[in-house]
């Protein structure tokens, strides 16, 4: 039977019945009826940061890890228009996240009044859907189809509009309805039987098969169907970029990640593919830049996605099927194995030879001795001491990026970047919202010195609920991937590429939290080891190379095309 409640009261209540346990923002004039329902109550908790841009981050980093939708909840204005990189960031990653966004008063919108701007308009490109409130009667029905949208096939971002007059007040009747009565979450289409056949044939004539997983098989928690297929067919496993967790590091198959600064022998392994099973993944730019440097023109490829409009987007496809990757694979799986497939042995030890040899790689870059210490050696010996179940954010950034490559993910959800997006002051918020998510799980931040700067103020934050997130600011003074196309296109006329910075162990003690200073590569890991036993955050300051600077993988990108004589 409905139950008579204020609007407020309504909103925390229907939350709750959703599982939400954690909202972000900004406490703002707009939605303080909301906020007044949270007065002495521990179910769901307020978490107040600095900027509006961290909310969101905090709410993707959140989503990504839990699996679960996340709540943004900010004053209407410069607070929302705030919101959008990082209500950008979860829309590129498919993180589920509802956006409760106050605006003007009905009486006083399309009058060009204090803080009003088409909220509405705005968010559409970057949310699954952005729609307003129009009577406080409809305001449940909202909030529901909000969290139905958000949670439904390929996830994403939905923004609700609540003008600022419907609240104050404001009464409606809600029946207390269980989420599954109204929306189904995550369906697991298992995509159409006679295409799973054909997938499997391909699969069974295939002489170096190579896998691709993306963010589906996150998604799905597919990782068990994906090496289970590796070991069947004798495939080779890669991931798309920034997926690298995807599957567990350590299976014998996986050769790394393809993409900027992408593994060397995945890389290699892919040019050879005569078939490439892309699960989950839609092969975009970050990960195939769109041409045949690393996807061969020849192979024949079979895509699993849930978005149809994905499939065939990037690429011809052989065989282009639409559903879940988890339940897709364990149909796929059955169809292949009823069928006794024989791998090729030649391409098997081809695997060893190459995940030999990217091991030797890595073991090499952890011991050069070079000054000023190259990022590729602080990750070495971080790789020594990361305890296996550690959340890792990676900014954007050349720094950071190395990391995708020289550390090991074991467990599913266990990397965050900012993926296609490349923003950069992405990754320390969204940590935080790891956090939230995880509370028993290390989480380990690394940024650039540039990078860092962007959300700095949410280390205020991390003091205040004592989130204990270790953060690594490799701190070469420049920004490394532009100045890195100014070197190599632009003759080394650097301009704007070079900064200057404060001592950031210093900031952190500043703000009371705790601070490291390393200038030894072999002082590395017990200066990690200290911070994750210190009680709240923690930045370790590294001074690295600023002349690390590889080949940017999309420089044609910015030189002019070459004219032939």
């Amino acid at each position: 039977m409905p139950q008579r409640m204020k609007a407020g009261e309504a909103v925390i209540e229907i939350l709750r019945q959703e599982g939400v346990s954690h909202i972000f923002g900004i406490v703002g004039s707009s939605f303080l009826d909301i906020l007044d329902p949270l007065y002495d109550r521990s179910d769901v908790e307020f978490i107040g940061v600095r900027h509006e841009q961290g909310a969101a981050l905090m709410a993707d980093g959140f989503s990504r890890i839990s699996g679960k939708p996340s709540v943004v909840l900010v004053t209407n204005g410069p607070g929302v228009l705030n919101l959008t990189f990082g209500v950008g960031s979860a829309y590129v990653a498919h993180s589920p996240m509802v956006v409760l966004a106050p605006s003007a008063s009905r009486e006083h919108q399309y009058r060009d009044s204090t803080q009003e701007f088409d909220q509405v308009a705005l968010f559409k490109p970057i949310t699954k859907a952005s729609f307003p409130v129009n009577k406080i009667e409809r305001l449940p029905d909202a909030l529901r189809h909000a969290f139905r949208v958000a949670t439904s096939g390929k996830m994403g971002p939905v923004m609700v509009d609540i003008p600022r007059d419907l609240l104050p007040g404001g009464e409606v009747d809600l029946e207390m309805l269980p989420p599954d009565t109204y929306r189904t979450g995550q369906t697991r289409s298992r995509g159409d039987r006679n295409l799973i056949d054909k997938a499997a044939s391909v699969l069974l004539s295939a002489q170096r098969p190579v896998i691709v997983a993306g963010g589906g098989v996150q998604w799905s928690n597919a990782a068990d169907e994906v090496t289970r297929m590796a070991d069947m067919i004798g495939a080779a496993i890669t991931t798309s970029y920034g997926r690298a967790d995807a599957v567990p590091n350590d299976h014998p198959m996986y050769l790394g990640h393809l993409g900027r600064l992408g593994s060397e022998e995945g890389i290699e392994a892919a040019k050879q593919a005569d078939v490439i099973l892309a699960v989950g993944t839609r092969l975009g730019q970050s990960t195939a830049f769109y041409d045949n440097r690393y996807i061969p023109a020849d192979a024949k490829i079979i895509q699993i996605e849930i978005d149809p409009e994905e499939l065939g987007r990037n690429y011809p496809v052989a065989v282009g099927i639409e559903g879940d990757a988890k339940a897709v694979m364990e149909s796929l799986l059955e169809q292949v194995q009823q069928a006794e497939p024989r791998p090729n042995q030649r391409w098997v030890d081809d695997i060893g030879d190459l995940a030999a040899r990217r091991k030797r790689r890595l073991d090499g870059e952890a011991t050069d001795n070079s000054m000023p210490i190259k990022p590729q050696r602080v990750y070495g010996e971080l790789r020594r001491v990361m305890p296996r179940d550690a959340i890792v954010a990676l900014d954007a950034g050349l720094a950071p990026n190395f990391g995708q490559d020289r550390l090991n993910y074991y467990e599913p959800r266990s990397l965050m970047t900012s993926l296609d997006l490349g923003g950069l002051g992405f990754s320390f918020p969204a940590a935080l919202g790891a956090k939230f998510a995880a509370p028993d799980r290390p989480v380990v931040n690394f940024n650039g010195d540039g990078g860092f700067l962007f959300n700095a103020q949410e280390f205020a934050t991390a003091v205040r609920y004592g989130l204990k997130v270790v953060t690594v600011i490799m701190n070469n003074n420049c920004w490394g991937s532009e100045k890195a196309y100014q070197r190599y296109a632009f003759n080394e006329r650097y301009v704007g590429a070079d900064t200057n910075n404060p001592r950031y162990d210093k900031f952190a003690e500043l703000f009371g939290g705790t601070g490291f200073y390393v200038e030894r590569p072999e002082d590395i890991g017990n200066a990690f080891l200290e911070a994750l036993n210190t009680d709240g955050p923690s930045i370790i300051e590294i001074p690295t190379d600023p002349d690390e600077m590889p080949r940017p993988a999309r420089l044609s990108d910015v030189q002019a095309p070459q004219t032939g004589s």
